[in-house]
C-alpha cells in the first residue's frame, strides 16, 4: 500500500512539473479581424503575454501589472513584446472587451474573444490569468492567476523569453550604473545613470503590488554621458517602491524607500 501511494505521488509530481511547460498553438482572428498564429509569432522572435479576463473590476487590478511590464519594453525592444487581452470563455462581445481594456488603462492591447485561446491549456482557471510565452521552443516562462500576478515577475519572465530568442539583433548595455539619492527620500528623488548609446529613457516607480505610481520619459539625452533626472515624490505614500529605468537597449531597477515628509 505504501509503495502504491509513493508511486502515485511521484506520478502526480511529474505530471505537475511537466504540465504547460510549452505553449498551445492557435490560429484565430483578433477583434479587428486580423489572423494570428501563435507559433509563427514566437518563431519570429516575439514574446507574447496573454491575459485572460472576465472582464471585471478585480480582473483589471491584477492584470494591470502585467500590462505595465509589457509596456516597459517599448523602448528597449520595440514591437517585440505583445499583450494579448483575451475573454475568458469567449462569451463577451468584442466591442465590450475593447472598451473594458481602454477604460482600465490598457489601450495598447491585441484583443481576442475566441475559444481557440484556452486558459485551460495552462493549468487552473481563474481570472485574471497571465502567461508569458516565447522562443522557438514555444516555452511558458510565467503562469499565474489573480493576486499572484506581479510586475517584477512578468518583467523578469519577459526578459528570460527575449534572451532565449534566436532573433535578438541589438547590443545591450548591461550596466547603466543606476543610483538614487537620497534613499530613503521624502521630497525629491535624484537619479543618476550612464546613458551608453541611448538617447531616450523611461522612468517608472512601481509599488510592492506591481502598480505603476509614476511614469515619465526623457528624450534627446546625450549619449555616452552621465544623466541626472529629478522626480517629485512628495505626493506618494510612504513605503517601499521600485524605481525602474528603461533605455533603448537595457533596463535596471533599484529599491527605494519613501518616508513621511517632516515639516
Amino acid at each position: 500500500m505504501k509503495k502504491f501511494i509513493y508511486c502515485s505521488l511521484i506520478l502526480i509530481f511529474i505530471s505537475t512539473i511537466s504540465f504547460a511547460q510549452t505553449a498551445t498553438d492557435f490560429t484565430t482572428d483578433n477583434c479587428d479581424g486580423i489572423s494570428h498564429n501563435l507559433f509563427n509569432t514566437l518563431d519570429s522572435g516575439n514574446v507574447i503575454v496573454i491575459a485572460w479576463v472576465m472582464p471585471c473590476g478585480p480582473c483589471a487590478t491584477y492584470t494591470l501589472p502585467a500590462y505595465s511590464a509589457v509596456q516597459s519594453f517599448n523602448l528597449s525592444h520595440p514591437d517585440r513584446v505583445d499583450f494579448y487581452l483575451v475573454d475568458d470563455f469567449a462569451n463577451t462581445a468584442c466591442p465590450t472587451l475593447v472598451n473594458w481594456g481602454n477604460s482600465n488603462s490598457m489601450p495598447i492591447s491585441t484583443v481576442f474573444s475566441s475559444n481557440l485561446i484556452s486558459m485551460s491549456d495552462y493549468g487552473s482557471n481563474g481570472m485574471p490569468k497571465v502567461v508569458v510565452l516565447g522562443g522557438t521552443s514555444h516555452s511558458v516562462y510565467y503562469n499565474e492567476n489573480d493576486n499572484k500576478i506581479n510586475f517584477n515577475g512578468v518583467q523578469s519572465a519577459i526578459n528570460n523569453a527575449l534572451s532565449s530568442s534566436v532573433n535578438i539583433n541589438y547590443n545591450p548595455v548591461n550596466n547603466l550604473s543606476l543610483s538614487v539619492f537620497p534613499n530613503p527620500a521624502n521630497n525629491f528623488l535624484n537619479i543618476s545613470h550612464e546613458t551608453g548609446n541611448s538617447d531616450s529613457f523611461i522612468y517608472e516607480i512601481v509599488n510592492i503590488l506591481g502598480e505603476t505610481v509614476y511614469y515619465s520619459t526623457q528624450t534627446e539625452v546625450s549619449a555616452n554621458s552621465i544623466n541626472v533626472h529629478n522626480i517629485d515624490v512628495s505626493k506618494l505614500n510612504q513605503g517601499v517602491y521600485f524605481l525602474n529605468l528603461y533605455s533603448q537597449f537595457s533596463s535596471e531597477s533599484v529599491r527605494i524607500v519613501l518616508v513621511e515628509n517632516i515639516r
